[in-house]
């Protein structure tokens, strides 16, 4: 259901749960789907369970930054590595690759912005995609 005004909050129940091999869980906190307002970009929480990681991508038309709230690490962005520690943040622009992988041993959680901003929907079809690309090139 839209919402009219421009409070928004968490709620773990949203999570879009991407299954092996990527293990992680991406809630939808401010998306363009939850407001009639013209927001210039979106917020959305992602969690990594400990040794998951995404696919290397990048985004054609949108810039996402990245911050690190809790757990450990690694982003490589553009083919380079950086430690991804709490308080950390990297931004990809378009056309740049980037990939996550939580090499800790707790969930990581990262805050997510995009410009322009995305749905919670095509979050999810860009992750549904991602592993049925990912299995499609890793059959026996």
């Amino acid at each position: 259901m839209k919402e009219s005004h421009l409070y928004f909050k968490y709620d773990e129940k949203n999570g879009i749960k991407v299954p092996s091999p990527f293990n992680r869980i991406m809630t939808p906190i401010m998306t363009v789907d939850q407001t009639d307002e013209p927001i210039p970009f979106s917020i959305h929480y992602t969690e990594w369970e400990p040794g998951a990681e995404i696919d290397e991508h990048l985004h054609e038309d949108s810039t996402e930054a990245m911050f690190c709230v809790s757990g450990r690490g690694i982003v490589r962005l553009d083919g380079v590595d950086h430690e991804f520690v709490p308080e950390s943040m990297i931004c990809a622009l378009p056309g740049h690759t980037h990939k996550i992988t939580n090499t800790g041993t707790e969930r990581l959680r990262v805050l997510c912005v995009f410009s322009p901003p995305v749905s919670g929907e095509k979050l999810k079809t860009r992750a549904e995609n991602a592993v049925k690309e990912y299995w499609e090139n890793h059959k026996e």
